[in-house]
């Protein structure tokens, strides 16, 4: 196995560095602190006082003042001043042969022109990150070589374009920046600028962003990597930067790569038959007749379906009415008789009867007024009824895609929702031109999933194997860029067999409201358990969960009384600008499911898809990276109100277990997804509440899988 770093020596154990007691004013240069220049401090007792001096290695002139000093900095100890140097020297180095810029967790960025143009009027580019690491596969410097994907260059400078959109970046002197930090000095070529397309531009240049979906990213991504290191990185000019130790990237070591518990992957169906293949144990394959069906049906005993669709669609509500009633594709074996399906009726599917009210479908007859009719429409019908011994669910055949931002009614999908879910019902959205497309019928399980699950079903169940008495909460964000907001979505209350108990939504600089979520999630907790609290807190975090976040949620269990570990486990997507390791003796490249590899302190990759040791049909899934620490509250008069633990191979891997297990709890999809919905639905809920009126989440939808 594979990992995409080059090991490599500074060219010079040491470098020496000017140093300035002061910083320009509006300046952001770097900082160096006093217990990285000791020596220096010795010599000069002026600068006992200074809590840090500064540096620049690009414009020391511009950006500092004061006092200047000079020290020796030694590549192999001052790690952190080091990292600096080195992407300086790269970035400087590509800015000059080709195309530097930083991607979005500040690595830097290479773009090289891709050898295949689509359009004569966009330049089309590959986009390389490189980021030194230090001894965290190796015993000294490594470069992380990672493909971020491609991004496209309009050819035509911006003198020559009347551009409305605010926020792009150019490229500018070998540069990708921000065209709003474009220098005076920059714009004097103002003819040789040219805009980096983003989905603003494209949309008002007239430019298609459709790109092909590549089934298997693992064979282009390592190809690409393998020949730009061999083209760009090994070569004599780049090596006088730094020193390569191998020619190639280095194979994992044997020691640093893990696996799940055995049986992790296993789910348990209907008729507790247990199986790994969610569609074929649900629903039946050509390898699998012999069906399960799902695990458990709902136990509402009453459930009413309705349809919401603009008038002119009449035909496609029928169509759609036909097939949940009587199935798609029937056929009937004339020589055993038995009826075979494209798709079963949906009754048989979710185990629950297909009983909608007569005449009960809600139209509107114009889209402009559609959310107005929508609202009146439901008052009546809805007025004098008693809804609470009876789930309702709206299956709304929407008039525009979700994901057309640009059409003047997208926002129709989001006021509808809203609207259901403040009369309690749940819903399920339907694209208009959907119904009409051949491969229609491969959709069809992943809607009868989502409605089981909607109406309290439970589609599959884990087989768990380890019962830990513990308190899971997932914590997801989903940033519109729309709106210009980021927003947060938190799940809580997961129990040990995977299954949802509590959602909510607030701003993500909203961390009281997440504190207050958590303390409300432990007393449920504790009521449904029968007064017992949790062995430990299990927090899912989509990002890197600050000093500033943890400390509000440990002082609020210590105030309970709750000494239990808290685990905080940060799951991030690797889809660009990390590592990925690639398995040589698989001619797919993607390592098998359930493998982990540690690439640094408490930091892994989590290779979650379906390849597993006999399977043979799997989607290419890359890994997300997890990072696991644990925190033990503690008296916040102490000297340290957090003590951190060290983990054991032991806790980490039961931490990595639980984000491999709710992956295969994802409901919206009979597919494996690689991320948990313990980050996945909180991220679903955090993308459609900032659309809500009130921006808030109605009561019935912080119990009820609507958004699926």
């Amino acid at each position: 196995m594979q990992i995409n770093i080059l090991p490599f020596s500074p060219i010079s154990e040491t470098v020496q560095l000017d140093v300035y007691t002061e910083k320009e004013e509006e300046q952001y240069p770097l900082s160096i602190f006093p217990d990285e220049y000791p020596q220096l401090g010795e010599q000069h007792p002026e600068l006992e006082d200074k809590e840090r001096l500064f540096f620049s290695l690009n414009n020391p002139e511009l950006e500092c003042k004061g006092d200047k000093y000079l020290i020796e900095i030694n590549l192999n100890q001052q790690i952190r001043i080091a990292k600096h140097y080195f992407n300086h020297k790269i970035y400087n180095y590509f800015k000059k042969k080709e195309i530097a810029g930083f991607d979005y967790i500040n690595n830097v960025e290479v773009w090289i022109k891709d050898s295949e143009q689509n359009n004569n009027e966009t330049t089309q580019y590959l986009r390389f990150s490189l980021a030194p690491k230090f001894k965290n596969l190796t015993q000294g410097w490594e470069l992380l070589v990672a493909f971020n994907g491609y991004s496209v260059v309009y050819n035509q400078a911006i003198d020559t374009l009347d551009i409305r959109t605010e926020s792009f970046r150019v490229i500018a002197d070998g540069e990708v920046i921000k065209h709003k930090h474009l220098t005076p000095l920059q714009k004097q070529n103002i003819s040789q600028i040219y805009p980096v397309i983003n989905h603003s531009l494209a949309n008002e240049l007239n430019l298609s962003e459709h790109r092909e979906k590549v089934k298997n990213k693992y064979l282009p991504t390592y190809r690409k990597i393998t020949y730009f290191a061999k083209q760009y990185l090994l070569s004599d000019d780049f090596q006088q930067i730094i020193k390569f130790n191998a020619d190639k990237f280095i194979p994992v070591p044997e020691s640093n790569i893990y696996k799940v518990y055995d049986n992790s992957n296993r789910l348990i169906f209907g008729g507790n038959n247990k199986g790994y293949d969610p569609y074929s144990c649900v629903f039946g394959s050509k390898n699998f007749p012999d069906s399960y069906g799902p695990f458990q049906p709902t136990k509402r005993q009453n459930v009413r379906f309705f349809f919401i669709y603009h008038k002119v669609n009449q035909d496609i509500c029928t169509r759609l009415y036909n097939t949940f009633l009587n199935g798609l594709g029937a056929y009937t074996n004339k020589a055993t008789g038995e009826i075979t399906y494209k798709f079963k009726p949906l009754s048989q599917c979710i185990k629950q009867q297909f009983n909608t009210d007569k005449g009960g479908s809600i139209t509107f007859d114009n889209i402009d007024t559609a959310v107005t009719e929508i609202k009146s429409k439901l008052s009546q019908k809805f007025s004098g009824v008693d809804t609470k011994n009876t789930l309702y669910v709206a299956l709304y055949i929407s008039p525009v895609s979700k994901d057309d931002i640009n059409s003047p009614y997208h926002e129709i999908y989001y006021k509808i929702k809203e609207l259901l879910l403040e009369r309690s019902i749940t819903s399920q959205v339907i694209n208009k031109d959907n119904p009409s497309k051949s491969g229609f019928n491969f959709h069809l399980p992943n809607i009868a999933i989502a409605i089981l699950a909607k109406i309290g079903g439970i589609p599959w169940q884990l087989e768990t194997q380890k019962r830990n008495n513990d308190l899971i909460i997932g914590v997801g964000a989903f940033r519109s860029e729309k709106i210009g907001k980021r927003y947060v979505g938190s799940a809580f209350c997961f129990n040990k067999n995977g299954v949802f108990q509590n959602f909510d939504c607030s701003r993500d600089d909203d961390l009281e409201h997440l504190v207050s979520d958590i303390r409300k999630a432990i007393g449920m907790f504790v009521v449904q358990n029968q007064d017992r609290k949790p062995n430990r807190i299990v927090i899912h975090y989509y990002k890197t969960m600050s000093r500033k976040e943890a400390k509000p949620i440990t002082d609020m269990l210590y105030q309970l009384g709750f000494n239990m570990p808290v685990y905080i486990v940060t799951i991030n997507k690797t889809e660009a600008s990390d590592y990925v390791a690639f398995d040589t003796d698989f001619s797919g490249l993607m390592p098998i499911s359930g493998t982990f590899i540690k690439v640094g302190y408490n930091q892994f990759l989590l290779y979650n898809n379906s390849r597993y040791a006999n399977s043979n049909n799997f989607d290419y899934l890359f890994p997300v990276k997890v990072k696991v620490s644990k925190v033990i509250p503690k008296n916040d008069n102490s000297a340290d109100p957090e003590q951190k633990d060290e983990l054991s191979m032991s806790e980490v891997r039961e931490m990595l277990n639980q984000v491999y297990q709710f992956s295969r709890m994802y409901w919206k999809s009979v597919k494996q997804q690689n991320l948990p919905i313990t980050i996945k639905y909180p991220e679903m809920v955090a993308e459609i509440v900032p659309h809500f009126s009130e921006q808030e989440l109605p009561p019935f939808g912080k119990t009820n899988l609507w958004f699926l």
